[in-house]
């Protein structure tokens, strides 16, 4: 088998994604962390978008199309289920992932006021990052400034729907993930894990289990509960590429 390689932030969310996908295809793979700084691991693909997906001498990026290109070579543990039925909605839901779960998470983000719980969060972001690719002293205490100004995120920005509040956007994903669960087990009522499992898993998971947030998003909702429950169980215990004595909270 060709050598796997995936590299990128343990921050990002798209990062995550891929290595579920990984994980889910139980695929032997090394997870080569970037440093936001200076992206000298990644200077190869002379660009510095992230996550960049290396198989043998080939490499890649967006997230994905590189689920799409792990299905053609790896079809064991498919990630967009068994039908072409099954792909489209797979596809639509995953767009639906994108442009509102992991946008709201950015727009959270970029309208929070820097309090002192967003400081405590984004240092702890900070420590994540600087325990893979060391971080300045400076730049670690400047991380919750550095967040806000990010380009990426600035892009981002620039076409949200500023007619729906935060907080409206906020409510408005939750009742619609649920809705999107379709019965489960799995997202779109699939009876398999999908990628879209996988794109939004890590993302629910992650600011409860690195210890940002004490209580884990969606446990109070019983089927979302249930559906983490499910899932899980096609992971290992810490699916999230932070070292694991960054890992503060187990999944219950």
């Amino acid at each position: 088998m060709a050598e796997i390689k995936l590299y990128g932030y343990s921050t990002s969310p798209y990062v995550r994604k891929i290595g579920c996908c990984l994980h889910y295809k139980k695929l032997p793979f090394e997870f080569v962390p970037v440093n936001p700084v200076d992206s000298k691991e990644i200077s190869f693909t002379k660009q510095s978008q992230v996550p960049v997906l290396q198989i043998g001498d080939e490499w890649s990026t967006d997230s994905t199309p590189l689920a799409i290109w792990l299905d053609e070579l790896y079809p064991e543990h498919p990630l967009f289920g068994d039908s072409k039925a099954d792909r489209d909605k797979i596809l639509e839901l995953d767009s639906w992932v994108t442009n509102n779960l992991i946008l709201g998470i950015f727009r959270t983000i970029y309208e929070t006021e820097i309090t002192a719980k967003f400081r405590h969060s984004a240092w702890r972001l900070a420590a994540i990052v600087s325990s893979q690719t060391p971080l300045s002293d400076e730049v670690r205490s400047a991380w919750p400034d550095l967040l806000k100004m990010a380009p990426f995120i600035q892009h981002m920005m620039a076409d949200i729907d500023v007619s729906e509040t935060l907080s409206e956007m906020q409510s408005r994903i939750a009742l619609e993930l649920i809705e999107h669960l379709g019965g489960g087990p799995f997202m779109g009522g699939l009876k398999q894990p999908s990628l879209v499992d996988f794109s939004v898993f890590p993302q629910l998971v992650f600011s409860y289990m690195v210890g940002i947030e004490q209580n884990l998003m969606g446990a109070l909702a019983p089927a979302l509960n249930n559906w983490i429950n499910e899932v899980k169980a096609y992971l290992p215990k810490n699916p999230l590429l932070v070292p694991d004595y960054m890992i503060v909270n187990s999944l219950p």
